[in-house]
């Protein structure tokens, strides 16, 4: 399966992600907020895949390196940050330090590029999750049947 293409982990793994400081491919801010949710939800899933990417990205100019075409292709392509399932059913999460109305264009874009590369698989549930945002935000992503999950960030002491 073509989304399966980023760094997997089973049920198994979760306390060893929880411990983990970043994950790869995913910036410090957003893999706190990707903890925060696993701590809570974690359990809920048989597998786990960070930075999956979908979409065709740029086609590379045939003369440069193999190598070089190759990381080209895999670096324009959309990334997702955290592909979670349970049992068949594939759910797309999406870390945000601060979820936007730009979110809702992403995670439905990652959605069809998703089911395009896999389309025997189950419609994904649709998850953003962030520390802060906004109720205008909030509604037009849930009218649309994303789940919104906010994790304010710790108050410093």
């Amino acid at each position: 399966m073509a989304s399966d293409s980023g760094y997997l982990y089973s049920s198994s793994d979760l306390a060893f992600l929880l411990i983990q400081r970043t994950y790869s491919e995913v910036a410090d801010k957003q893999s706190a907020v990707i903890r925060d949710y696993l701590l809570t939800h974690g359990v809920e899933f048989d597998r786990f895949a960070f930075s999956v990417h979908v979409g065709t990205g740029i086609t590379p100019d045939p003369d440069l390196p193999l190598s070089i075409q190759k990381g080209a292709f895999r670096s324009t392509q959309k990334r997702i940050d955290l592909l979670a399932w349970r049992g068949t059913r594939p759910v797309i999460i999406e870390a945000k330090t601060r979820v936007d109305p730009s979110t809702l264009g992403q995670i439905l874009t990652y959605r069809q590029l998703w089911l395009e590369e896999n389309p025997d698989a189950p419609d994904p549930e649709l998850v953003v999750i962030g520390r802060t945002s906004d109720d205008d935000t909030i509604r037009a992503l849930q009218t649309h049947g994303v789940t919104v999950l906010l994790y304010p960030a710790p108050v410093a002491q």
